[in-house]
């Protein structure tokens, strides 16, 4: 007991150390996840407004072109519309200058926005005397007015070309450090999620040697034990060959006292153990099988003076088939000692074979105390609980006669029991697979 409660206190041991470190692990990278998006996040409004600021420049020069056309087409034709563009320009580019701060600007950078919003005062008064000159006819004053505004307004592009330049070059030097500070983020990111890795893959294999230690000292118990058990069944089987060696002395004996059933008895007795000995895994013929089932009903029907009626009814060219050793002399031993041992009726056992279209069907049918459907199925399920042992068993049981077929013939349904009920007898069928004609032909 104070074993078992120790294995299950360390097995719940390892198991939270596994979790703890699972945890651990995956909220270490959470928390590396959410400091990088957080950089990220932050690097990318930083780029918007490095940029931002190249956008609005742009957009303010767009805006000057438009107030500069829309007078010059004024003064052409005199129009609502472009009276209307002009004014609509004018505003556009007074918000898109106000929208440039100097607060933070280098001395030169500030000096040229200080140029240019002087500039631009100076050129919005000149423009809108020039269209009043034209609205009052004034020929002379709107032509000078707007030769005037020209040269202002080349002085206001020279001065954007220059803010312009001046804050590319700026932000190119900050787009170039926060790319930079990325490239380390994600280096420090990736050693740190390396590290992670390292250790957990270090403490696993530490607690996975905890755990496959003491199941390797188990295995090693485990063959000691098979290799005993190994030398105990070669040891085993000296008895055995002792055994039908004295058997064949025996019969020998028997039949130079002209003893014949007594020398029949010996030699089944002695042909069964051999055929015993060959073992369960060796391949056989049916017709081997059956001669195994002959000696089995002859040695009982000696020890119980003849009261089992076995008869056979077989089809000849089935006889050479191979199968596996031992499937057939436990199926009758069953059909014995838990069919007809303790009827009082006449005890009948029938041994049938014959040929299927793709199988060679092999029955044993018994008068017997019959079985319950539902023995039936844990029987064919292997679930069945073990019978009592009887002192003449073989020790070789269906559930074992199934898993030796089901492995030979590498298929399921291997095998098929039948009954109608209580008294009503049990019928066991082995099904044997066969190759059809034509492949027996092309096999030739």
């Amino acid at each position: 007991m104070n074993r078992l409660f120790s294995s299950v206190k360390e097995k719940s041991t390892v198991q939270a150390n596994m979790v703890a470190l699972t945890i651990l692990t995956s909220l270490i990278i959470l928390t590396v996840n959410i400091v990088l998006f957080i950089y990220i996040s932050r690097a990318i409004n930083v780029i918007n407004r490095v940029y931002s600021t190249n956008v609005t420049i742009g957009e303010m020069s767009d805006a000057l072109g438009r107030v500069r056309g829309s007078m010059s087409e004024y003064l052409n034709t005199k129009s609502t519309d472009s009276m209307e563009q002009y004014y609509d320009a004018c505003q556009q580019y007074r918000d898109y200058l106000s929208e440039l701060s100097l607060d933070g600007q280098g001395k030169e950078t500030t000096a040229i926005l200080q140029d240019i919003q002087g500039l631009s005062d100076t050129y919005f008064s000149v423009t809108d005397e020039t269209i009043q000159a034209k609205r009052g006819r004034v020929v002379e004053k709107y032509n000078a007015g707007y030769e005037r505004s020209e040269r202002i307004y080349s002085y206001i592009n020279a001065y954007i070309y220059s803010l312009n330049n001046e804050q590319f070059k700026k932000n190119s030097e900050k787009y170039s450090a926060l790319r930079a500070s990325l490239r380390s983020l994600a280096a420090v990111t990736m050693s740190v999620i390396v590290a992670v890795a390292l250790i957990n893959i270090l403490l696993t294999s530490v607690m996975t040697k905890n755990i496959m230690d003491p199941v390797r000292q188990r295995e090693i118990i485990m063959e000691t034990h098979l290799k005993d058990a190994e030398l105990k069944y070669l040891q085993a089987q000296i008895n055995p060959h002792f055994l039908f060696n004295t058997l064949n002395a025996g019969a020998q004996l028997a039949m130079l006292e002209d003893a014949e059933k007594t020398s029949g008895y010996l030699q089944n007795v002695a042909a069964f153990f051999r055929y015993r000995i060959k073992g369960e895994e060796k391949e056989t013929t049916l017709e081997q099988e059956i001669s195994l089932v002959d000696n089995y009903i002859h040695i009982l029907n000696v020890r119980f003076s003849g009261e089992i009626h076995f008869s056979k009814e077989l089809d000849r060219d089935c006889l050479n088939v191979s199968v596996p050793g031992m499937i057939l002399q436990p199926i009758v031993e069953n059909a014995v000692n838990y069919g007809i041992r303790n009827i009082e009726r006449e005890k009948r056992i029938v041994l049938k074979v014959e040929r299927l279209p793709e199988l060679i069907r092999v029955r044993v049918e018994d008068n017997g105390v019959g079985m319950s459907e539902a023995r039936i199925k844990e029987v064919l399920a292997g679930v069945a609980g073990e019978n009592p042992v009887m002192k003449d068993s073989n020790g070789v049981g269906i559930a074992n006669v199934m898993s030796r077929l089901r492995l030979f013939y590498n298929r399921e349904e291997v095998m098929h029991i039948f009954s109608e009920g209580e008294d009503r007898g049990t019928i066991v069928d082995i099904l044997i697979p066969v190759p059809n004609a034509a492949e027996e032909e092309n096999g030739s």
